[in-house]
């Protein structure tokens, strides 16, 4: 009985495997569909094809999977990984991961132990991912104003913008290793026929991104209007150089107050023994006489 339980079973999974296969193309339509009337994405055409990325695309657009990476997509898309590798990363680490972590601790250890063990592989991914998207998005601003200065520079040459963003995606790539890739998105969206208008909202779709929406809706005005964006990249540029010293001064405010804790456990305990300690044993050497 227990043989034929498990055929059965084996044959329920190969049949289900061979009926995803055969409906992944199906799935992916659907899921491009939703994803253009939802605005997320210009067009998922103009990435390169991944192995088994329509399955991927379809199981994140599913109930259980939807929220949670809609909350954690900016931050994987400021990593600068694609939609098929993003959705793909977001299945490894938020879901096997925490699976396999749960079915090894509940078979091996308690109860509390195990379920402690399983809140920490659900939760330290995604702390993870926040920090990481946090850590890029502050490295793309800071890139987003060596990218203003060198598009005002080439367009005060004479080219057009479009011209500006393909010079600095072949030329600066070591001075801008992450908004490159935004960059070269652009380029893509651009080779596949869409507006300019369409393709530079796709380059600052992430609103975390201060400098590059700026850059952004002046690129879009000076197209509609015909507009000089000299004096506009200058003045982009002056107001990200003040808000990065203003974090810099908040930075080292808090790491005076970091230090302050630091010295009170473990400075301060040290000190007092230092200078207490020959007093304490004299007054206990006294006691004893």
């Amino acid at each position: 009985m227990p043989e034929l339980l498990f055929a059965a079973a084996a044959i329920l999974a190969v049949v289900t495997f061979v009926a995803a296969l055969h409906s992944a193309p199906n799935w992916s339509v659907r899921s491009r569909i939703h994803a253009r009337l939802s605005r997320r994405r210009v067009s998922f055409a103009d990435e390169p094809e991944e192995a088994g990325g329509d399955v991927v695309f379809w199981l994140v657009d599913q109930k259980p999977f939807a929220s949670d990476f809609h909350e954690l997509e900016p931050y994987l898309d400021a990593t600068g990984r694609s939609a098929a590798a993003s959705r793909r990363y977001y299945l490894i680490w938020c879901w096997l991961v925490p699976i396999a972590v749960a079915i090894f601790a509940f078979a091996r250890l308690e109860f509390v132990t195990a379920a402690l063990a399983l809140l920490g592989a659900f939760y330290l991914p995604r702390r993870f991912i926040r920090s990481a998207g946090v850590s890029a998005e502050k490295m793309q601003n800071r890139e987003a104003i060596e990218l203003c200065q060198l598009t005002r520079m080439l367009m005060e040459a004479g080219l057009s913008p479009e011209r500006s963003l393909r010079l600095i995606s072949s030329q600066a790539r070591d001075i801008m290793p992450r908004l490159i890739r935004r960059i070269d998105r652009f380029n893509r969206v651009m080779d596949s026929g869409a507006e300019r208008t369409a393709a530079l909202e796709e380059l600052g779709r992430n609103r975390n991104l201060t400098v590059l929406r700026s850059y952004v809706a002046l690129m879009k005005q000076s197209g509609t209007l015909g507009s000089k964006v000299a004096a506009g990249l200058d003045q982009i540029v002056q107001e990200a150089q003040h808000e990065e010293r203003s974090k810099l001064k908040e930075e080292t405010n808090k790491i005076g107050a970091r230090m302050t804790v630091i010295m009170m456990l473990f400075m301060l305990p040290s000190l007092f023994m230092l200078i207490g300690g020959p007093a304490v044993l004299s007054i206990l050497d006294a006691f004893q006489r």
